[in-house]
C-alpha cells in the first residue's frame, strides 16, 4: 500500500478519515497477529485487510462485490487487488486474526469499578417464514424471539460502558437465554454495576455477580411489587446506550446480512463489522 491516498472526492462521512494514518497504526498493531507466511505471498496483508474493513464501513457498503468494485476504481493504485473470488477468500481467511486483535484491544478497556450495560440483539440469517428451507447457517442458527418478534439466526450479546466502548461480546444461537452469556461476562468484571432489562432477573445471576463484587440492576416485570429509587431509575434510563451501539452496528456498519454462502462467511462478516466498530 502506498502513502498517496487522496480523500478529496470522498463523501462527507469520510472527510475526517485519514486513511494513511489508519493504515500505519493498523500495520504496527496487526503485525502482532499476522499469520506466518507459507508459500506464495498473498495479494493483501492483514493490515491492508483491516484498513479495507474500516473503509467499507465508512462508505457504508453492504456487499463485498461493491467493495471490490470501489477499491478497483478508486484505490486501484493503493492496493494490489486480487480477483473477486480470491478477494472474498482473503477477507474470510483473515477474520480469525482480526478476532484475536479485537480481544486484545478489549483487554485495554477498564472492566473494574465502572457502570456497564448488557443486552442482546437478534442476527437473523433469513426471513422467519423461510427458516425451514435455510441451509447455509443451519448448524449455528435456531429460532428465537426478541422484542420485535420471532427470528431465525443468531444472537449478539454485548456489555459496554457509558461511552459505548465494548467490554466483551458473545455470539450464540437464537434460542440461547440472555442470562447464559452474562455469567461469562461477570467473570471478566470486577466491582461493576451491570445494568440490564428484566430478562436478566435471577437469583443465580446475583450470586454469580457477587463473586467478583459486581452488582446487577435490572428493570422489573409488571407483576412484581418492587419500587425503584430515583438513582436506580436514572441508571435504568441510561440503558439506551447499549441500544445505540446495536443501532450503529446494524445501520451504519451493516451487521445483519443474509448474503454469505457459508458458515465461515457469516462469522467472518460479523467479526469484520465488530473490528471496524472497535477501531473506528
Amino acid at each position: 500500500m502506498t502513502s498517496t491516498i487522496s480523500l478529496a472526492n470522498t463523501p462527507t462521512s469520510l472527510q475526517n478519515l485519514d486513511l494513511v494514518t489508519l493504515y500505519c497504526i493498523l500495520d504496527d498493531y496487526l503485525a502482532l497477529f499476522s499469520p506466518k507466511r507459507v508459500g506464495r505471498k498473498p495479494s493483501l496483508s492483514l493490515s491492508e485487510i483491516g484498513t479495507i474493513v474500516v473503509l467499507q464501513c465508512k462508505y457504508e457498503i453492504k456487499t463485498l462485490k461493491a467493495l471490490h468494485l470501489l477499491l478497483k476504481e478508486k484505490y486501484g493504485s493503493d492496493f494490489t487487488l486480487p480477483e473477486y473470488a480470491n478477494f472474498v477468500n482473503l477477507m474470510n481467511k483473515y477474520a480469525p486474526y482480526l478476532l484475536q486483535s479485537i480481544h486484545t484491544l478489549l483487554q485495554l478497556v477498564s472492566k473494574e469499578d465502572v457502570v456497564c450495560f448488557v443486552d442482546s440483539t437478534s442476527l437473523p440469517v433469513c426471513k422467519i417464514y423461510r427458516w425451514t428451507k435455510h441451509r447455509t447457517a443451519k448448524s449455528i442458527s435456531s429460532r428465537g424471539v426478541s422484542s420485535l418478534g420471532w427470528f431465525y439466526g443468531m444472537k449478539l450479546h454485548i456489555i459496554c460502558n457509558k461511552q459505548g466502548e465494548l467490554l466483551s461480546f458473545r455470539f450464540t444461537t437464537g434460542s440461547v437465554n440472555d442470562r447464559t452469556p452474562l455469567k461469562e461476562f461477570l467473570k471478566e468484571m470486577k466491582k461493576c454495576l451491570v445494568v440490564g432489562d428484566a430478562g436478566y432477573l435471577g437469583q443465580e445471576l446475583i450470586q454469580a455477580a457477587w463473586i467478583n463484587q459486581n452488582h446487577i440492576l435490572t428493570t422489573v416485570r409488571k407483576n412484581m411489587k418492587t419500587l425503584a429509587t430515583h438513582w436506580q431509575q436514572k441508571m435504568m434510563n441510561k440503558r439506551s446506550r447499549v441500544e445505540t451501539v446495536f443501532g450503529e452496528l446494524k445501520e451504519r456498519y451493516g451487521l445483519v446480512t443474509s448474503l454469505p454462502r457459508s458458515i465461515n462467511g457469516y462469522l467472518a462478516h460479523y467479526i469484520r463489522k465488530i473490528f471496524a466498530y472497535v477501531v473506528s
